[in-house]
């Protein structure tokens, strides 16, 4: 799932995604985000922080309260690039922070995301079927 108000920016992410061989939830608000989450889970968000109706910080923070979304991996990216932006959504569970540019670039960060959290949870499902020496 991919949020970002710009409907422009959203087309050219949702193309550089999908030429990487993802299929993209586009979404353009974060009302919109809440309401496709009841529906839909994605197997990661791309959200802008800056949105309209939203800040992108609250939803992440409601995303991580609520147990139907919490493991739902979010790369936040974004327009603002204060490190306090960036502290302040790693703290509330993001697993990255991306300052906007070129969609390309974004590709192979939600690549490691993907790849880091695979191996987190083969690792997980190693610790619960191995015996106990």
């Amino acid at each position: 799932m991919v949020v970002e108000d710009n409907a422009m920016l959203l087309g050219l992410l949702q193309r550089a995604l999908e030429r990487a061989g993802y299929e993209v939830i586009p979404v353009l608000s974060g009302s919109e985000m809440m309401q496709r989450l009841q529906q839909d889970r994605p197997d990661l968000i791309v959200l802008d922080i800056a949105l309209p109706d939203s800040d992108g910080r609250d939803l992440l923070a409601a995303m991580k309260k609520d147990p139907r979304t919490f493991s739902v991996p979010v790369v936040v990216w974004s327009g603002r690039y204060a490190d306090s932006d960036r502290a302040i959504v790693l703290d509330l569970g993001a697993e990255d922070y991306v300052e906007k540019g070129p969609p390309s670039g974004l590709v192979p960060k939600i690549e490691r995301v993907l790849l880091r959290i695979s191996e987190r949870e083969l690792a997980a499902a190693r610790k619960t079927i191995e015996p106990k020496a």
